[in-house]
């Protein structure tokens, strides 16, 4: 559970490092937005190949794979969005429509973050008895949940691009 909380940490830290270096530089908001899914794409496919890997080589629980495609069909959808908010960036673009849906979002993102981990805490899943075969993936699921909030709560409410 030591290993899920530190990495989780160490993906909102290099997550908030490299939107603060974007600002820095005068990036735009399409660069931000790119750089801000590609970490929560980061976030979400560690959670599902953590998940495959622990369920398939250590643990045994039979509700594993559910949440590995869920977390890696996510992770595909936020590091998509990431590829082409570069490409945007690239050619000095700024794509109205998809930054507002994203911004969206990025606020269910951050709202079901934290209702998730209150969830977990009042229904006993975190922490959980190692006696339980879905421990791991609750330590998964609370730390990865505390990571996505962060970078979301930043992408929202911390230093924004500069507009022209």
């Amino acid at each position: 559970m030591l290993v899920t909380a530190l990495t989780c940490l160490v993906f909102a830290l290099l997550g908030i490092w490299q939107r603060r270096r974007l600002v820095a530089a005068g990036a735009g908001e399409a660069a931000l937005a790119g750089s801000t899914s590609s970490s929560m794409g980061l976030v979400w496919a560690w959670a599902g190949l953590c998940m495959l890997f622990t369920y398939q080589l250590v643990l045994s629980w039979h509700e594993w794979w559910q949440y590995v495609l869920a977390g890696l069909g996510v992770a595909a959808l936020c590091l998509g969005f990431a590829a082409m908010m570069g490409k945007d960036a690239a050619a000095g673009r700024t794509d109205e429509p998809m930054l507002k849906i994203a911004r969206y979002l990025t606020i269910g993102q951050f709202a079901g973050m934290l209702i998730a981990m209150v969830g977990m805490y009042i229904d006993n899943k975190m922490p959980r008895d190692p006696s339980e075969p879905d421990w791991a993936a609750n330590a998964v699921f609370f730390f990865g949940a505390a990571a996505l909030a962060v970078l979301s709560g930043y992408a929202l409410w911390g230093p924004q691009a500069r507009r022209a």
